[in-house]
């Protein structure tokens, strides 16, 4: 009985109590190896009974793992070589599974915030912007630095757009209004005209002052051009017809002969009426004209009529009748001295104490007078 129990003190160790005393003995050398529990229960069922088994035993009954299989009881899967040990995991050898948050063909990737739109990640799930980016999903560009912060905005980093109104490189300068053409803003969408301009869109120029609205227009401001058919510095003076000698004009184009001129330039002198000056008799006021207008005119005194006025009013002439009794007709030939233009025929018919004169050619044709006025005037 001491014996065994002197044995059973030596495999657990060295240095043992043996029946209560303490003594130091060296182990023998064909001693029996100490086999853990596990190991020996795990060898006792067979593998192949064991459909969850990756190991054998030898014939020392040491477990041996499969291929691809390590732990204790060979029951950890060795993963695919280069799978992060953190962030992936396997359940059969040579594959690498990623935990949540991580992707990749070894697990090696983090999955950034969901929405991150110009960022990264270092852990899951987090989104850390790119430079020239912000916001919690790193979609907003950061603008050019010195951008106005309402009046600008940008699409991309570093630049910087104007909103509606503004301009400039930083939008800190108004934007006139559109079509602007000579003008400033002080506000946008504003045309505040330059000196010289007007209108609306700043289109129009001022032109020099004085300068007729209706004959002169301008292309730049201070100037005065004339429209067709007017001149002067003003373009208030008309052009008279082209060869005009003696006349002016009132409208463009015009030939009005100025006093003692006539013809279509106003070239031909009229002095047919002091080279003649008894041509209109009984006071008449004499015209001088052209060639083609008779070369002159008169104007009678009131009662008087002719070309030259030499016929007077009844009331002047003699009272004397004259009874004609007789129906001939008498023939009355006029003075030589007569122009042959003013009388080529006169002729005297009296009837039933009636008498018709005729003098072609005037203006007092076809009228009646009585035997008493015809004995007077012959």
């Amino acid at each position: 009985m001491s014996n065994n129990c002197y044995y059973q003190i030596i495999v657990v160790a060295t240095v043992g109590i043996g029946c209560g005393l303490l003594s130091w003995f060296p182990a023998p050398t064909d001693a029996v190896r100490y086999v853990p529990k596990w190991k020996k229960q795990a060898c006792e069922i067979p593998s192949s009974q064991n459909e969850y088994s990756h190991y054998v035993c030898d014939d020392n009954g040491d477990v041996k793992c499969l291929p691809g299989w390590t732990g204790d009881l060979c029951d950890v899967p060795i993963c695919k070589k280069g799978c992060d040990p953190l962030n992936g995991y396997c359940k059969r050898p040579g594959e690498c599974r990623c935990k949540l948050g991580f992707y990749g063909d070894n697990c090696n990737r983090c999955i950034p915030l969901p929405g991150c739109q110009h960022g990264g990640c270092q852990v899951s799930f987090e989104c850390v912007c790119h430079k020239g980016w912000d916001g919690i999903f790193c979609s907003e560009p950061m603008c050019r630095e010195d951008c106005h912060p309402s009046r600008g905005y940008c699409e991309k980093p570093g630049e910087c757009r104007c909103r509606l109104g503004w301009s400039g490189p930083t939008c800190r300068e108004c934007q006139v209004l559109p079509g602007c053409m000579h003008g400033t803003c002080s506000k946008p969408l504003e045309c505040k005209c330059l000196p010289g301009w007007t209108g609306i869109l700043c289109q129009t120029p001022i032109c020099a002052p004085n300068c007729n609205r209706e004959h002169g227009y301008c292309r730049r401001p201070g100037e005065c051009r004339c429209r067709m058919g007017w001149m002067g510095q003003e373009c208030s003076k008309c052009h008279p017809y082209p060869g005009c000698v003696n006349g002016d004009c009132r409208r463009p184009w015009e030939c009005n002969c100025k006093p003692g001129w006539g013809g279509m330039l106003c070239d031909e002198k009229l002095t047919y009426c002091e080279q003649n000056p008894n041509t209109c008799q009984n006071g008449g006021k004499c015209t001088s004209l052209i060639k083609d207008d008779g070369y002159f005119r008169c104007e009678c005194p009131s009662g008087f009529r002719g070309k030259n006025c030499e016929v007077m009013p009844p009331s002047m002439t003699s009272s004397t009748t004259t009874t004609v009794a007789t129906t001939s007709v008498a023939e009355v030939t006029t003075p030589e001295d007569v122009s042959q233009e003013q009388e080529q025929m006169t002729s005297l018919r009296i009837q039933m104490g009636n008498v018709t004169t005729q003098f072609p050619g005037e203006d007092y044709l076809n009228e009646e007078f009585s035997a008493e006025e015809i004995d007077n005037e012959t």
